[in-house]
């Protein structure tokens, strides 16, 4: 059976589906009981730098240079990719490869202008309301490969109004939503006599220490301390990061609270609608609130089609410098949401070798990876082809393809 890249939207490739091909699959047993954990190591000699440059698109796209920033609140005319389960959030990388003549079109009219385009969710036949901008920023035309592309997430818009022009070219009015970004809680009533004990705390010791000061400020308003700091984006970050310790190594997790908010939810396994919840909020402080619930215990992972247990979420881990969820595109277009796992069950692979060919991960190998109890396309299995390079092993697989549960 040939290796192919290109698994569709929908699970597995016709060969896969084949009965006899699945008797000939390669299944390992990774059930929980006899699966020593311990044992697997996470240590990395990979360069994380590597997947974030998504060298597999080629190396001689056209840089372009500029950039731009709409402001809050305008009301602009901006040509739309709906895309099915993929939502973008600003600051995320979106690689694009793409081979239908009228988005072609529109892209290359987006470049001629100001290079941006917004990006949306399509999901159960009807787009999302809501989407974020993206700025291409490299970008190459090649009759055989396609129009390959990379973009940045920027700013997130409101959909007013649809203008349909043909099956695959969108254009809708839309308004860009302002980051509202708020100051310490105690900003307005602060004590001026105590303004020389005030500090710039990073740590959980630090910020014990200045509670005794914002307990102070705190007597000349209607509140007691301790519910003005529910609401302090540097403390609710703080929580975020001791949350995220299991994927912190190797991570370039940012420290300004709204780049971490929007970070935290393009790197969580979420579904589409708690991602738009997400996406939706206007402020760090309500998404890092939101999101410090989805990291309060550690959540299992199972199969999204028969709910076979997969894994769990401390089995992520970052093989790429922008986290353990990544967003990458195969060679027939089809855009990937990615969660990288040391440590997966349940899952069968298939009978073919390993293959090199657009690999997301150079010097690693992959194979696609089937659940084992009802055969939906899962993701790969990426296996290290140099000698020198940790880990050995790893899976990489489709946000879409498992959903997370309570223990």
């Amino acid at each position: 059976m040939t290796m192919d890249a290109n698994a569709d939207d929908d699970g597995t490739l016709n060969e896969l589906e084949n009965s006899e091909n699945r008797q000939n699959n390669v299944e390992e047993d990774y059930s929980e009981e006899n699966t020593d954990e311990t044992s697997v190591s996470t240590e990395s000699t990979f360069d994380l730098t590597l997947p974030a440059t998504h060298s597999y698109l080629g190396h001689n796209l056209e840089e372009l240079r500029g950039r731009t920033i709409l402001d809050d609140g305008v009301y602009v005319n901006l040509p739309l990719l709906a895309k099915k389960s993929v939502m973008l959030f600003p600051g995320q990388t979106l690689p694009m490869t793409v081979f239908d003549a009228q988005t072609i079109d529109m892209i290359r009219t987006c470049i001629e202008n100001d290079r941006t385009l917004g990006i949306v969710c399509l999901g159960y036949n009807k787009m999302v309301s809501i989407g974020t901008t993206a700025e291409i920023y490299e970008c190459m035309y090649d009759p055989e490969q396609g129009f390959r592309l990379k973009a940045k997430g920027r700013q997130r818009f409101k959909i007013l109004g649809v203008i349909i022009q043909g099956s695959d070219k969108i254009t809708a009015q839309v308004q860009v939503l302002p980051e509202i970004t708020l100051g310490p809680p105690f900003l307005d009533d602060r004590l001026t006599s105590l303004n020389h004990l005030r500090t710039h705390p990073r740590t959980e010791e630090e910020f014990k220490k200045q509670e005794r000061v914002e307990n102070l400020d705190a007597v000349v308003t209607p509140w007691p301390g301790w519910v003005y700091r529910q609401y302090d984006p540097l403390r609710l970050s703080l929580k975020i990061r001791q949350r995220l310790h299991f994927i912190e190594r190797g991570s370039s997790i940012p420290e300004e609270p709204a780049d971490l908010s929007f970070w935290v939810a393009q790197n969580l396994v979420l579904d589409d609608n708690e991602r738009i919840a997400l996406l939706n909020y206007d402020c760090a402080i309500s998404r890092l609130q939101r999101e410090i619930k989805y990291l309060e215990e550690d959540k299992i992972f199972v199969c999204s089609n028969c709910d076979s247990y997969i894994g769990r979420q401390s089995h992520m881990f970052p093989m790429s410098k922008e986290g353990p969820q990544g967003t990458y595109c195969n060679s027939a277009g089809i855009i990937h949401e990615t969660v990288t796992l040391y440590h997966a069950q349940g899952l069968t692979l298939s009978g073919s070798p390993p293959s090199l060919e657009y690999t997301w991960f150079p010097g690693y190998a992959w194979t696609i990876a089937m659940c084992s109890h009802c055969y939906v396309h899962m993701g790969w299995k990426f296996t290290a082809v140099q000698n020198n390079l940790k880990p050995k092993a790893f899976w990489g697989l489709t946000r879409k393809s498992f959903k997370s549960k309570k223990k």
